[in-house]
């Protein structure tokens, strides 16, 4: 190697490069920046760079969910998890994977396939104007759709009955008017809502929806996820999905004969109190395992040696299978390392320092909260055992009291607690009693 490329290489790595090191060494230390900015998007929606489908792996559950989707119409599901679990990212890998190429039907089918569509919700005097302004396969027949039914209403209330001068003809003081149908073929829809009025506008934009999103196979809802305290936002939303799905009976026409399948997804912390919520199928989202965090790490970047492979487990654990968490933690790890400039790759040790219990139990805290609502001091401990069975396996009760510092009284308490809701479990083993993770 010259030494004019050797010197090239370690500005680009800060490394020391032997004469015999091999070319890609270098490549693979020099994605820092990469995977800072892959980590750095903590939501399926603003996502950069490669598609999600080179690396996303999809949970058993999702998979189930997706077969389903392809053999039954008018099915209402809600796919449900925690906060950034990654049900977005569900949502978005199944509308990928159902719009790919199917293979060719024994009998081919003369119809032309139904639209599958993918709406980020919110409220309809909101969504409904965003959808019209949108580039996207959605946008543009909701604006034929709309398009038509105001031609259509214009022909129903007739010209002669809403003849107005425009503002400009007045002010030129001319005898000339403007009728609706006129405004239409210029394509002033503007001046012809502003003439038919906000709630005739409203309710025909609200008609056009619609029948626009009915005549698809698939409709994807993603829920925004809410605060706990924000039930009534949780209500006017599920409302306004079920009078959406109520008034999709009412369509006529050859492209109305079968409801779409419709998947909401839905905060597993706000499922509950809503009579709507009862004729859905749940599916659970479970957070993935850490393996699998691994895996989808490993299938964007083959070829880093950022991080050891003891501390991508690592950090995949501290995540508890949440993956917006496992993104956040990457990023913390980083900003560690540059901060205190230790050399690459990245230790479990230094992981720990980048994210103590403290930070941990935060980000729990949704989950142990539940668990115990008044004792932030319980939840901490919480975190801190859990954390030692992920890292060290099953330990006997007596060595938690020592790791924890607490009495016995407490640690008693705090696994019967985790017992119930399933994060750990306990087995008897002579005198003692061992201690272990609940699989999810």
């Amino acid at each position: 190697m010259s030494e004019k490329n050797k010197s090239k290489k370690q500005v680009e790595t800060g490394a020391q490069i032997p004469d015999d090191e091999d070319i890609r060494l270098p490549v693979r230390f020099a994605d820092l920046d990469s995977v800072r900015e892959w980590a750095s998007y903590l939501s399926a929606e603003t996502r950069k760079g490669p598609r999600m489908g080179d690396w996303y792996l999809m949970p058993d559950e999702v998979s189930t969910l997706l077969r389903r989707l392809t053999r039954e119409q008018g099915g209402l599901h809600a796919l449900i998890g925690y906060q950034g679990v990654g049900k977005t990212s569900a949502l978005l890998a199944i509308h990928r994977e159902l719009r790919k190429p199917q293979p060719i039907q024994q009998v081919q089918n003369p119809n032309p396939p139904k639209p599958l569509h993918f709406i980020k919700w919110d409220r309809p005097e909101r969504l409904i104007p965003r959808i019209l302004r949108q580039e996207d396969e959605l946008g543009k027949r909701l604006r034929q759709s709309y398009g038509s039914i105001l031609e259509e209403t214009v022909r129903m209330k007739g010209d002669l009955n809403l003849i107005i001068p425009s503002e400009l003809e007045r002010s030129k003081g001319t005898q000339e008017v403007t009728t609706l149908k006129k405004l239409l073929q210029s394509f002033n829809v503007a001046e012809v809502e502003r003439r038919l009025g906000k709630s005739v506008v409203e309710r025909l934009r609200y008609e056009a929806f619609i029948r626009t999103i009915g005549e698809a196979e698939v409709i994807l809802i993603d829920l925004p996820d809410y605060s706990r305290t924000d039930m009534r936002r949780v209500s006017s939303d599920l409302e306004a999905i079920y009078w959406l799905w109520n008034d999709f009976s009412r369509l006529t026409g050859p492209t109305f004969n079968d409801l779409p399948n419709i998947v909401i997804s839905f905060q597993k912390e706000m499922f509950r109190n809503h009579y709507f919520l009862g004729k859905m199928n749940g599916i659970e989202l479970k957070p993935l395992k850490p393996q699998m965090l691994v895996e989808a790490y490993r299938k964007r970047f083959p070829n880093s040696m950022i991080f050891t492979e003891d501390t991508l487990l690592l950090l995949a654990k501290m995540s508890r299978g949440v993956f917006r968490r496992f993104l956040r933690y990457i990023t913390l790890a980083l900003d560690h390392q540059e901060r205190t400039s230790t050399p690459l790759p990245i230790t479990a040790d230094q992981v720990r320092e980048a994210i103590p219990p403290h930070i941990l139990a935060d980000d729990m805290d949704q989950q142990l909260t539940e668990i115990f609502p008044r004792q932030p001091d319980m939840r901490t401990e919480a975190v801190k055992l859990l954390q030692h069975l992920e890292e060290h396996g099953q330990t006997a009760q007596t060595k938690i009291k020592e790791l924890l510092h607490v009495p016995d009284y407490t640690v008693s308490r705090l696994v019967n607690k985790l017992e119930d809701y399933r994060y750990v479990r306990r087995e008897r083993k002579g005198i003692e009693n061992i201690i272990a993770l609940e699989t999810p």
